[in-house]
């Protein structure tokens, strides 16, 4: 009985099953990609304030414009990056869990919480989270693994670290109701007014409309299947989350 936990152990962590697709070139270049476009908004945009006021109105205007395009520029990767590291951690995720390699924490939280409404009205009994160990945050401190557990004192979720995986957040879902979840969780996290990016790798996205189509558009609302149909329904909802201004 040990050999057959160990062995399901191993499965579990090792690099076939719990492969951390964040460390993708694709990916890290579709994030560096957006860093790049958040500096360049914030340099235009201050340039602007700068030129208004000097009383330069027509050329704190073309700067304005700038930032404006700079802007759409980082989410449009932004939103790349995510649906693409969504994705490949999660086709082969299994019915009782959910991989959040890669994400930003609002991306995060909002596809936990879809998640847990999912399986709360399909009476699901825990919900695994694989928030990661924090190697690949700064200073080695993950950040998803207290911003999912905030979630889940918010609404009393029950949840706990698994024994075997320090990277994976258990939520119990014994006795959930649908009652107990935030009604703020149906709302789109992208409500903040328009900020500054600051450098921490950590986007600010903002309620502005932009022109153009955006990549989601693009692919004319096809779905992007991966096997796993409500891995296929976060990512069309994500991507029409971060799309939302």
């Amino acid at each position: 009985m040990a050999d057959i936990l160990d062995r399901g152990a191993k499965l579990f962590d090792g690099p076939e099953r719990d492969y951390n697709h964040a460390t993708d070139s694709q990916y890290q270049n579709l994030r560096s990609k957006a860093d790049e476009f958040y500096k360049k908004r914030n340099h235009l945009s201050q340039q602007s304030q700068s030129a208004y006021k000097t009383g330069d109105k027509q050329r704190a205007h073309e700067l304005s414009e700038q930032s404006k395009q700079a802007l759409q520029q980082a989410e449009y990767y932004s939103e790349q990056a995510a649906e693409y590291v969504f994705r490949e951690n999660n086709t082969d995720s299994a019915a009782d869990e959910i991989d959040l390699h890669g994400l930003y924490v609002k991306e995060a939280k909002w596809i936990v919480q879809r998640r847990i409404e999912q399986a709360v009205r399909t009476n699901q009994s825990h919900l695994k989270v694989i928030v990661g160990k924090g190697n690949h945050s700064a200073n080695g401190i993950s950040k998803l693994k207290p911003a999912i557990a905030e979630l889940c004192e918010e609404s009393n979720l029950k949840h706990y670290i698994d024994p075997k995986n320090t990277g994976v957040l258990v939520i119990d879902l014994n006795n959930a109701s649908s009652a107990q979840l935030p009604s703020s969780w149906g709302q789109s996290p992208i409500t903040q007014p328009q900020q500054a990016y600051h450098g921490n790798n950590q986007p600010h996205y903002s309620n502005q409309h932009h022109g153009g189509q955006t990549h989601y558009q693009q692919q004319n609302n096809q779905d992007i299947k991966t096997g796993n149909q409500f891995v296929d329904l976060l990512i069309k909802g994500l991507c029409m989350c971060l799309n939302k201004k």
